[in-house]
């Protein structure tokens, strides 16, 4: 879908569920929760912890959906919202310095626009684990930007750096994960 066709289409079921239709926040979390939890995982390294902060994630969206701040795009808000809970569990738990290799389950194929396999879920498993060891701000913006196609201008929003920092940190997190994968004898050159 479209990114205008899906920006419209949120902004219409964030106005009906101001409206009374709770049938619209069960569309907005049908279309974003796998989205944001696979997010939010990428972020903590941790599935388990990624459940609960995504819970808070949706208590704060019915929140706010409730009040009366205009939320101009959903997508980038909904984003903004799971970084800042991420951030907040990760100082809460006093993990400002990534875990190691937690994460190895649920990993699925990645999947190209045109709906084929780009690499199976062993290379899947080893890119993940790879990006574990990558610092927050660098895991973040690769995630963003190839797991949610994010554009630098959306990911800049979502994390509120400028895109020159954001295609920084793109850089840097390209060139480390790299390494990661040289050192471990899964990719060449």
């Amino acid at each position: 879908m479209s990114g205008n066709v899906e920006r419209l289409r949120d902004e219409i079921a964030v106005l009906e569920y101001r409206r009374g239709d709770t049938g619209a926040l069960a569309e907005l979390v049908s279309r974003w929760q796998r989205r944001i939890w696979v997010y939010i995982s990428a972020m903590l390294c941790d599935d388990e912890a990624a459940w609960d902060v995504s819970q808070e994630v949706w208590v704060a969206v019915v929140k706010a959906l409730g009040g009366r701040k205009e939320i101009r795009c959903f997508s980038a808000w909904l984003y903004r919202t799971a970084h800042n809970r991420c951030v907040s569990y990760l100082r809460r738990r006093g993990r400002q310095r990534e875990i190691e290799d937690k994460r190895t389950d649920g990993v699925e194929n990645a999947i190209a626009p045109e709906g084929e396999a780009i690499f199976g879920a062993e290379e899947a498993q080893f890119v993940c684990e790879a990006m574990t060891k990558l610092p927050l701000l660098q895991r973040e913006a690769l995630t963003l930007f190839y797991l949610d196609d994010m554009s630098l201008k959306e990911i800049g929003a979502v994390l509120g750096a400028p895109v020159g920092t954001v295609q920084s940190r793109l850089h840097h997190g390209r060139l480390k994960l790299k390494a990661i994968l040289l050192r471990k004898g899964y990719c060449h050159g």
